[in-house]
């Protein structure tokens, strides 16, 4: 958790970085912003710190040569003399804008900031923040003269969407420090980890969050790829693990591997096939992989939209399968020669 009630923006640096690989440009400010306007202080501050609510931290991935203009070695010149705070911002979007080569990447404002007393996770630290604006909207403002009136359009900034960012928190820097990252325009998949890897070189932190997601993944992978009819294993079969193992997540605080092989694979030639699949799993995608561990709620919350029990027939239907799959039967009609599926149940609605 993330409280930002007692935090204070101490130093704020704004600069313009275009898309390098389009011929954009640079422009690097000079100086702080002094912000003496308590309002739009408060405004800004909000619009940066809104969107972390969650669980969810990364790290920097590995040791970084010194001599590089790194966000890791960035963050830590300035948490250690804020003197240097603009020349090290400078910096920052200076390594920002050559990594922006891709076509498809957006130019915009980018921030530097510098945050003191935040609390994460109980612990009263400082943090430096980076943030990115991509997108601007067209607002329209009225002006009232009397009893007559104008009506004109700006581009601007919706404070309540925030495109790009990431917190870096003076904590845990011995495994990379602790940050929180936000990123709304990762759709492109061409373009989609240009901030998180090519900028901030950062990688998800070991923690519930990311023992929840692995296994989750792990899970849904395993039913996708190995309980399939490739393997004799029919399709209701299949969404049956799925939810099973979806359900398990749903309705316990702490994971423990062997209460799931019991209670959800039950099988030992299942047990032994997901031993195999998981072991399989974790070394594909350098994963470390622990058998127990605290549930993250928002992990569990992200992930069940990729582990809903449907069952795709043809193009014509969707049938979702939410529990008692006793009450499913599947068959062939001789006369038809097509299969279907039968449902039992006690109401509609």
């Amino acid at each position: 958790m993330i409280d930002f009630t007692r935090a204070q923006l101490s130093h704020l640096a704004v600069h313009f970085v275009g898309n390098k690989g389009l011929g954009e440009e640079l422009t690097s400010g000079n100086k702080l912003i002094e912000l003496k306007d308590d309002f739009v202080k408060e405004t800004l501050v909000r619009y940066f710190v809104s969107p972390f609510k969650t669980d969810i931290y990364y790290r920097f991935k590995g040791k970084v040569d010194l001599s590089l203009d790194s966000v890791s070695n960035i963050c830590e010149d300035i948490f250690t003399n804020q003197n240097v705070f603009v020349e090290k911002a400078q910096l920052a979007a200076k390594h920002l804008y050559n990594q922006s080569m891709h076509p498809k990447i957006t130019g915009g404002e980018f921030y530097v900031c510098y945050f003191k007393d935040v609390v994460v996770d109980g612990e009263l630290t400082d943090a430096v923040g980076f943030f990115k604006t991509e997108n601007k909207e067209t607002f329209l403002k009225v002006y009232q003269h009397v009893d007559e009136f104008d009506i004109d359009c700006e581009s601007g900034i919706n404070i309540h969407k925030l495109d790009k960012g990431c917190l870096v928190f003076n904590t845990d820097k011995k495994n990379g420090y602790k940050m929180s990252i936000v990123d709304a325009n990762n759709r492109n998949a061409e373009c989609a980890l240009y901030w998180e890897l090519d900028f901030l070189n950062a990688a998800l932190k070991p923690n519930a969050y990311y023992h929840t997601k692995n296994f989750m993944d792990t899970s849904r992978g395993f039913c996708e790829e190995i309980l399939t009819e490739q393997n004799n294993v029919d399709k209701l079969n299949q969404q049956m693990m799925l939810n099973k193992s979806a359900s398990y997540f749903k309705e316990r605080d702490n994971f423990n591997v062997k209460e799931f092989e019991k209670d959800v694979l039950v099988q030992p030639e299942i047990i032994e096939a997901f031993r195999d699949y998981r072991q399989d799993f974790n070394k594909r995608l350098d994963l470390t992989a622990i058998d127990e561990f605290e549930v993250s709620p928002t992990a569990v919350k992200q992930n069940n939209k990729y582990m809903r029990s449907v069952v795709k027939l043809d193009k014509n239907f969707h049938v979702y399968i939410h529990a008692r799959h006793d009450y499913v039967e599947r068959g062939y009609d001789d006369e038809k020669n097509l299969k279907f599926y039968k449902l039992y149940y006690i109401n509609e609605e």
